[in-house]
């Protein structure tokens, strides 16, 4: 072949091709566009010969009389070799003009691309490898739980609610506001102001909605009973018990101050169940026929009535109100125990 016409570019080479009569060369192939026009100048030397532009071609060549010829095998080489080239252009042309499918696409990657997506994608290679993974993502996860729980501080708040209730005052707290909470409950009046709307999709029916009517407040309904209830177990007993406080005596004897109350619990939880007993007591009152109604008295400025409505709200009633002071005075007994 013709290093003159190898050191030419395409561009020149097809312009060499139209000087020369030679059309339908823009689709072919370098070496294809070589072997077409050295057949072509050697076919039409007698022609091509004697124009300027081809006779440096001839003129390192020589004339195709004075070559030798080539074999027959070296010629069906070469007419072997144009036909698979050829072949080779009009399969990729007729590729390039189908549209191209993901199936198609996926098939005409080459292993080189298809290894180098896969070398970006951190797959296992062992069943170890996957289980090392695994136990990573589950620490991972540990982690972040105990970083949430952390920040919440429902451990600091647990920590500080036992830390409270682990005392003579929380367990006093404790009982004062179970009595408290129930006799609210039930000396409040409930008003009924609307029902929640049924959703049928779901199958919820319709529910009553009560709210405290707080006009009640504004009445001795709501207030007589609370008064009447702080008064026994609450001021009176604290005010007893900070007087007769036996936890200053005993600190102050060993000079120390460890374990003094500003009120003794015991005598606190004495002086309620005794007023319990004195002020919410119950009588038989015989009527005719030998039946017996019960009666509660008065006490004080306080109606029966208002008595009666502590006694019976309160959670447990009489016995509920009893049974409070006596957990109170086990519990000081315990702690005065435990501090010897």
């Amino acid at each position: 072949m013709s290093s003159w016409l190898h050191k030419k570019r395409k561009g020149e080479l097809i312009e060499l091709g139209q000087q020369a009569n030679l059309l339908n060369l823009d689709g072919l192939l370098k070496d294809d566009l070589i072997s077409a026009l050295e057949t072509h100048f050697q076919q039409n030397e007698s022609t091509l010969g004697k124009q300027a532009a081809f006779s440096e071609f001839y003129r390192r060549t020589g004339s195709p009389v004075k070559r030798e010829r080539q074999s027959p095998t070296e010629s069906g080489a070469m007419t072997v070799s144009k036909t698979r080239r050829r072949q080779t252009r009009l399969a990729e042309e007729a590729e390039s003009q189908e549209e191209p499918t993901p199936e198609k696409a996926l098939v005409t990657r080459t292993p080189r691309t298809i290894s180098r997506i896969t070398s970006q994608i951190d797959i296992p290679a062992s069943p170890a490898q996957l289980a090392n993974v695994a136990e990573q993502q589950l620490s991972a996860a540990r982690s972040w739980a105990y970083d949430l729980w952390t920040k919440t501080y429902i451990e600091e708040a647990i920590e500080f609610l036992r830390e409270t209730f682990s005392s003579v005052t929380g367990v006093e707290i404790t009982v004062l506001l179970i009595e408290a909470l129930g006799l609210q409950l039930k000396t409040l009046q409930w008003a009924h102001p609307f029902d929640t709307p049924p959703v049928a999709s779901l199958s919820l029916i319709s529910y009553p909605v009560y709210v405290p009517d707080v006009r009640v407040l504004l009445t001795s309904d709501f207030w007589a009973p609370a008064t009447l209830w702080s008064l026994t177990s609450l001021f009176i007993p604290l005010l007893v018990s900070y007087f007769f406080n036996l936890t200053l005596r005993s600190n102050t004897r060993h000079r120390s101050s460890k374990g003094a109350y500003a009120a003794d619990p015991l005598a606190f939880n004495i002086v309620k169940a005794l007023m319990t007993y004195i002020v919410y007591p119950q009588t038989l009152t015989p009527q005719q026929g030998a039946i017996a109604v019960i009666h509660y008295p008065s006490w004080g400025p306080f109606s029966a009535e208002t008595v009666t409505t502590v006694r019976e709200h309160v959670p447990g009633g009489y016995a509920g109100l009893l049974i409070g002071a006596g957990i109170g005075i086990l519990v000081s007994i315990y702690d005065a125990a435990l501090k010897k």
